[in-house]
């Protein structure tokens, strides 16, 4: 097993290492999250880690993530340090751990520190009824908006992937994010609108909320408002028709 572990949490190597036999990682942990990755949350010493596990690799994969291309898991790990540094928040970095036979990844690993942060997707749907979810949309805005300007392009920007806290201030509330499952990322110099309008438009919440998400970026970065609405409805309409098409085509396979 390949194990790269932060130097700040290297004293947890060796129960890190316990992820080499799959059955720990079956046997421990509470689990998150269960679909095509698994996330489980594991305490070791009263330190909360989040682990996730990249099992269901194909056979195509498993030879070019162990001789062509960095894992999912190695991704993750190292865009973790990018955005950091580029002042995007996200859960600290912690490890990576790829188990290989014969030189093919078997699975892989990505540890990041727990977060105590909310998932955004209760919010959107109370955005009509909520005056606080306003308040909670209007401060995603400039968070999504310093992520473009940073050129950083989230390949899979769902409200299930944006975190939020809010923060006790004297000024009054303020909202703090987090982004995860950033295994697939594009890092630009700069973004044009196009970019930025196909990278909004996964956001997966209602409608009303998706027209005031574009209505507040236009004025964030002082665009007109009803050419980003209608360009960007558009441009979610045809993803949309996409990728229901996708999935028609699998289930037939």
């Amino acid at each position: 097993m390949k194990l790269i572990v932060n130097l700040k949490y290297r004293h947890y190597a060796s129960q890190f290492r316990q992820l080499e036999n799959l059955l720990f990682f079956v046997r421990n942990g509470k689990t998150l999250h269960e679909g095509r990755n698994i996330v489980k949350l594991l305490e070791i010493d009263g330190v909360k880690f989040v682990v996730k596990s990249f099992v269901r690799i194909s056979t195509f994969n498993r030879v070019l993530y162990g001789s062509l291309r960095k894992s999912k898991a190695m991704r993750s790990y190292l865009h973790a340090i990018r955005l950091r540094r580029l002042g995007i928040d996200t859960p600290e970095e912690v490890a990576v751990a790829e188990v290989r036979r014969r030189g093919m990844m078997r699975y892989c690993y990505y540890i990041s520190r727990y977060s105590d942060y909310a998932p955004l997707s209760p919010v959107t749907e109370r955005y009509m009824r909520s005056d606080e979810a306003k308040a909670v949309l209007d401060a995603l805005v400039q968070f999504l908006a310093k992520m473009h300007w940073a050129g950083v392009l989230h390949r899979d920007l769902n409200v299930g992937n944006i975190l939020w806290k809010q923060t006790a201030t004297d000024g009054g509330a303020q909202y703090a994010f987090q982004i995860i499952d950033i295994n697939r990322m594009s890092f630009k110099t700069t973004l044009s609108m196009r970019q930025r309008l196909n990278n909004l438009r996964r956001l997966s919440c209602g409608a009303s909320a998706y027209l005031y998400i574009l209505q507040q970026y236009a004025a964030e970065i002082d665009r007109n408002s009803d050419t980003v609405q209608l360009k960007g409805v558009f441009r979610r309409l045809l993803f949309e028709q996409r990728q229901r098409a996708k999935r028609k085509v699998k289930s037939y396979i």
